[in-house]
């Protein structure tokens, strides 16, 4: 098989492949076999009809058969001998079949670039990591009496910050009701500032029966513009409510809460988590710099259908996450979705450039992902949503999702590959500082 490559751009390429004449005669002389056996023409019983009979009824149809059979076969081939990468379908064009001669056809496709891995061991890098104080711990241990906090019903007692309420609501906009502003035994608990805050600060000292009508201005930047700066008037039931009730901080706290022998081994574990949590941040820093001096270091243009694509996938994840939280419904929202698209352009050619780069120093470095690594990846996702293992992972071959998966842990394992080949240096600084910086 012969073939031709050529540049139309730096990340579109050509194929000219012409596939031997033998091999085509092959194909159309095992079409035709296949056919005779199946083909009712009249005089004929079947698998006695002349190969002439046959093309007189079936050329074009034949002909068609080998084509989407050889022309797959012999570019997959052709892409994988001069390492193409393509990201998108390939368009076959100039396609030429005759009797006794060679099968040719061209095909352009948007390609991957090719990259030359560069050194990178000179590239210095400083660690900043948070220190732990007692405070933190104070805090952190606060955090898990209040998640332990006990609720109980209330006929009588006034709403205070971090109580629970279950509460009818109706918004109003120029005296108009708006149904995405209505719920019906809503729950709420007051100092999450999942509704705004001043319709949380209104609910401080009502009680159970109580109604009261609250106005609410919406900030000027709210993302739906048919509130943004707009005086909104509520109507307001409350309808149950469930006072917060926190257990002392002291031993046997400490031994309900996961078995510590007391409240010093429960904050010795407290602070350990802490500090683990913050040099995990900090490397997330880190490797995030990492990425943008790798970046900074390869000059290559990227295929226009693979940059839409990665945008195509931040702004679906953005405007779910965004409508996951309530913060606002994108479909009814008035945005302006090519400016939209344009303010993701700039992150999305990062990531596409960082992606690819750490996938030419993973096969550069041999850096592989495990299936017992793969499986313990998946393994504790599953126990972080209580799912059962097995059917997790089936379920994930079955999305390919975890093909998403390995791809992820390739590109962490590469990174670390990488932070032990450069330079890094640790600091310690306190929250303050880091903040400033």
């Amino acid at each position: 098989m012969k073939v031709e490559v050529s540049d139309l751009k730096p990340s579109v390429k050509k194929l000219k492949i012409e596939v031997p004449t033998e091999i085509v005669n092959r194909e159309i002389d095992e079409a035709y076999k296949n056919l005779s056996k199946s083909a009712n023409i009249q005089g004929f019983r079947k698998g006695k009809a002349p190969r002439k009979i046959l093309e007189q009824h079936y050329k074009e149809r034949v002909e068609s058969d080998v084509l989407q059979r050889i022309i797959p076969k012999s570019f997959a081939e052709a892409i994988k001998e001069h390492n193409i990468r393509p990201v998108t379908q390939p368009n076959v064009e100039d396609i030429k079949m005759e009797h006794g001669a060679p099968l040719s056809f061209s095909v352009t496709v948007e390609t991957l670039p090719d990259i030359t891995i560069k050194d990178f061991g000179h590239l210095e890098f400083t660690r900043t990591i948070v220190r732990v104080t007692d405070e933190n711990v104070e805090k952190g241990l606060k955090g898990i009496q209040e998640m332990q906090a006990e609720f109980e019903c209330s006929d009588d007692q006034l709403l205070e910050s971090h109580d629970h309420v279950i509460l009818d609501y109706e918004g109003f906009l120029n005296n108009v009701s708006l149904k995405k502003l209505k719920g019906i035994n809503h729950p709420l608990f007051l100092g999450t500032n999942r509704f705004i805050p001043e319709f949380e600060k209104e609910l401080i000292g009502l009680k159970k029966g109580d109604s009261k009508d609250i106005k609410v201005v919406y900030p000027a930047n709210y993302p739906d513009n048919e509130l943004a700066g707009k005086e909104v008037q509520f109507r307001v039931v409350i309808k149950e409510l469930k006072k917060r009730r926190l257990k002392p901080l002291n031993d046997d706290f400490a031994k309900e809460s996961g078995g510590y022998k007391d409240l010093e081994d429960l904050k010795k574990k407290v602070k350990e988590d802490l500090e683990n949590n913050e040099k995990a941040l900090a490397n997330s820093r880190l490797k995030n710099e990492l990425v943008g001096k790798l970046v900074n270091m390869y000059a290559f243009e990227l295929p226009p259908s693979l940059i839409e694509g990665e945008i195509d996938s931040m702004v679906y994840n953005t405007s779910r996450r965004l409508t996951l939280q309530g913060m606002i419904d994108v479909d009814k929202a008035n945005i302006d979705v090519k400016e939209a698209r344009e303010g993701f352009r700039d992150s999305a050619v990062k990531n596409l450039k960082g992606r690819i780069i750490l996938e030419a120093i993973a096969e550069n470095e041999s850096v592989m992902v495990g299936d017992a690594e793969l499986d313990d990846e998946i393994k504790r996702y599953a126990l972080s949503i209580k799912e059962n293992f097995q059917v997790l992972k089936r379920k994930m071959e079955k999305s390919r999702s975890i093909e998403m998966l390995k791809k992820r842990m390739l590109i962490d394992n590469t990174l670390d590959v990488i932070i032990k080949k450069v330079k890094v240096s640790d600091i310690f600084v306190d929250r303050e500082s880091e903040v400033s910086r």
